[in-house]
């Protein structure tokens, strides 16, 4: 299901309310839920997405002057449209951008949707050059008045966005941060993260990915509470037990609720097979390298009736964050907690502590993450300079918080490409972690003490302390797969390089002999930067399944 429409009152651009019809391939899973209430004087209100308030509590909504200030009252992961009456819209975006909504302008006025793909279909849009050189410079980066497809803009999440009769529209910020003691931060998110699984679940064939970590397994149990789930854990084919397979069986077995259910991972699954299948998405999915494994899994699930999928995406940018948090303890004054930190850190890494306390004063962008990439050229750098920025409601926030919203962010936009995937299988796929009110619980704590190189995911840890299993609860780590990577690459090499030489090195924002180099490299076993090669490679498969999309895709009005 995608949403769609136009301001109120006009006669083109689809009036709120008339039925329009996308003749393409589905963008959204059926299993969306949408409701409307109506008020007084033609007043509508209509809320899409999972979203904890009762119908009770929606047309009360409908009644209230000041919607901004409850916006984001309830579990769930929702956008909020209310029609006046008298000529204008308002959408509230949610301001963890895992609802992403997107506008573009028409001869006849403005319309919205919840997919940049369909509005670009409207409007005969291609893909943004400018968005992609700031995705493949820094993939969680916000461009404002963008999305990856041009003239198609995104409005920012945590923002509302009002279209008023005459088609003038404007964009404000409606959300706010909280400030939390430590205990009760804790205490909260336990309770949000418990009412972000439930309002997903009730009443559903449900699933769970459950790979023996925190954040999976933490849904898994919580999902457990309302009736029977499926764990879902990937294996390698002939190895049955150690690291991750262990910890998920411990979860299982506490639990008499969960059906846990393997998957063998062969070489028909390994990163790189089968390049250029994708399905046509809003943005590159961040499953496009894995795309195999990913697309077997949902194939599973709909097979045994599955209606709504769990994944713990989202987990490990909230509770496992880089020590960002320095350049605010060096902004604050307080010395002697930046020195442990950065000392911490650095026997971690086995890198100087000064380094860290440098970057911490002078250039907090290079904290934890500074990666050279030569395969870019220095045309996209500078475009990509030049449209990005800080989102607009981050101005108060220090410099760890900021980046965690950003990370977020990306995380919550890019879910809802994996779950247009899913929908293809007839699956409703939930990132709960990515929940407006979870990320508001996990801001409202002090940054330096969510921070933690002793503790594996301390506030998430501290949350859910009593509900999993103690070995599970202790874990200090959790699978790593970049032997796959090169596996698959070896497997499907001329394919993975026929993509080098494609639709991104022909617009100028790759050099393709610098990313073959690097990846010749790759197959003879040497370690590449894995988290950022997968996007460009994956921008590439994107590309070629938007040009196939904008082929297929015809709209039509039924109002």
């Amino acid at each position: 299901m995608w949403w769609f429409g136009g301001t109120p009152g006009r006669s083109a651009g689809a009036p709120v309310g008339a039925q329009v019809v996308w003749r393409g391939p589905a963008l959204w899973s059926a299993g969306v839920s949408v409701r409307q209430v109506r008020g007084a004087d033609g007043l509508r209100l209509a809320v899409f997405g999972p979203c904890g308030a009762t119908d009770a509590e929606l047309a009360c909504l409908a009644t209230v002057a000041e919607i901004d200030a409850v916006a984001t009252a309830w579990s769930g992961a929702y956008t909020l449209v209310l029609d006046d009456g008298h000529g204008a819209l308002t959408v509230w975006a949610d301001p963890a951008g895992a609802a992403p909504v997107y506008v573009t302008r028409t001869a006849n006025g403005p319309v919205w949707a919840s997919s940049s793909l369909a509005l670009a279909s409207l409007i005969g849009a291609v893909p943004d050059t400018a968005w992609l050189a700031a995705h493949l410079a820094d993939p969680t980066t916000w461009v404002p008045d963008r999305s990856a497809w041009a003239d198609v803009e995104q409005i920012p999440p945590g923002h509302r966005w009002t279209a008023a009769e005459r088609g003038a529209c404007t964009i404000a910020p409606f959300w706010c941060r909280l400030e939390l003691a430590w205990p009760d931060a804790v205490r909260r998110l336990r309770d949000d993260l418990t009412g972000a699984v439930a309002v997903r679940v009730a009443d559903r064939v449900v699933s769970s990915d459950l790979s023996g970590g925190l954040d999976s397994s933490t849904l898994t149990v919580l999902a457990a509470k309302h009736g029977p789930v499926t764990g879902f854990t990937y294996h390698p084919e002939g190895r049955e037990e150690g690291g991750d397979l262990d910890h998920a069986r411990v979860v299982a077995g506490a639990v008499p609720r969960i059906r846990h259910r393997l998957m063998a991972l062969g070489p028909e699954h390994l990163p790189f097979a089968g390049p250029g299948t994708l399905p046509p998405t809003d943005e590159p999915a961040p499953s496009a390298i894995t795309f195999a494994q990913f697309d077997a899994q949902l194939s599973d699930l709909a097979s045994d009736g599955v209606s709504v999928h769990l994944t713990g995406d989202g987990g490990d940018s909230l509770f496992m964050p880089p020590p960002t948090h320095l350049a605010d303890l060096a902004r604050s004054g307080r010395l002697l907690r930046l020195a442990r930190d950065a000392q911490t850190w650095a026997r971690l890494y086995r890198t100087s502590p000064w380094a860290a306390v440098a970057s911490a004063v002078s250039d907090p962008g290079k904290l934890g993450t500074a990666v050279a990439m030569p395969w870019l050229t220095t045309d996209t750098r500078d475009l990509a300079a030049s449209v990005t920025a800080a989102h607009r409601d981050t101005g108060g926030l220090g410099h760890a918080d900021a980046m965690l919203l950003q990370e977020v962010r990306y995380v919550g936009r890019t879910a809802a490409t994996e779950n247009q995937l899913a929908a293809a299988h007839g699956v409703t796929m939930h990132n709960p972690f990515t929940d407006t009110r979870v990320l508001e619980t996990v801001l409202a704590a002090p940054a330096a003490d969510r921070w933690s190189a002793r503790r594996y995911k301390p506030m998430l840890s501290d949350a859910v302390a009593g509900l999993l299993p103690p070995s599970v609860l202790g874990r200090g780590a959790k699978g790593v797969f970049t032997a796959d990577h090169h596996h698959g690459l070896r497997a499907n090499k001329a394919a993975v390089l026929d993509l080098v030489d494609g639709h991104l090195a022909a617009l100028g924002l790759l050099r393709p002999a610098a990313l073959r180099s690097l990846l010749r490299n790759a197959v003879l076993g040497a370690d590449i930067p894995w988290g950022l090669i997968e996007p460009v490679l994956g921008t590439e498969l994107w590309l070629r399944a938007a040009e196939s999309a904008a082929r297929t895709i015809r709209w039509e009005s039924t109002a």
